[in-house]
């Protein structure tokens, strides 16, 4: 096939639904590095269409971010690789993979959003449909997901699985915002560390009485 007809080639048939999801794959990584000054037609040279095809499935930019946004909170995806970590591994192990993942998620997250501010991009009601219980309807199942994981190792945890959760998220959320912020972040072995066995030395006395 000549340049010429490989340049007329039509993109493959998929179904409306199917092209959504691949126009915003594409999209995703040109956000975290144009922000909302990316332009339609490097989205279409990044899904390699045409950039009349972004739209028949997105009335405009504007949606097309949005559904962006969508599926970057989404957190099916990291729940479903937090569930797939075996507990066999031994908690210690199972909690460095399940920081690693959450930590790779919110770094992402932060890339897109530092991507979107820095080109003034605002987001209207349109978007920000979700209301004050948004970031909580996104968190919910990442933290069911981690304290499923941290159920077998109970009896290991002084505050047990559910309330272990909460402060695991807490220490790997703010690690990562500290490195957006040009502070020092820690790698996943340390943080499980700090979070297993403390800050303090393990030969230190306690208050006296």
């Amino acid at each position: 096939m000549t340049v010429a007809g490989q340049r007329r080639r039509r993109a493959p048939a998929m179904s409306p639904e199917d092209r959504r999801d691949s126009i915003v794959r594409a999209t995703l990584p040109l956000l975290a590095e144009h922000g909302g000054n990316v332009t339609t037609s490097q989205i279409a040279r990044a899904a390699g269409i045409a950039e009349g095809t972004v739209f028949r499935v997105f009335a405009d930019k504007k949606e097309l971010i949005g559904a962006c946004l969508e599926a970057a909170f989404r957190p099916d995806g990291l729940a479903a690789e937090l569930t797939a970590i075996p507990a066999t591994e031994g908690l210690h192990k199972s909690l460095v993979r399940a920081v690693r993942a959450i930590g790779a998620h919110v770094d992402r997250l932060g890339s897109l959003m530092q991507g979107l501010a820095a080109s003034g991009y605002r987001q209207d009601d349109r978007e920000n449909a979700d209301g004050e219980d948004g970031p909580m309807r996104h968190l919910a199942p990442i933290s069911q997901a981690l304290s499923a994981l941290l159920a077998p190792h109970d009896a290991q945890l002084r505050l047990g699985a559910e309330r272990s959760t909460g402060y695991l998220m807490g220490l790997v959320f703010v690690d990562r915002l500290a490195g957006r912020f040009g502070g020092t972040t820690a790698d996943p072995e340390e943080l499980v560390d700090l979070f297993l066995r403390g800050a303090g030395s393990s030969t230190e006395e306690g208050p006296q009485a």
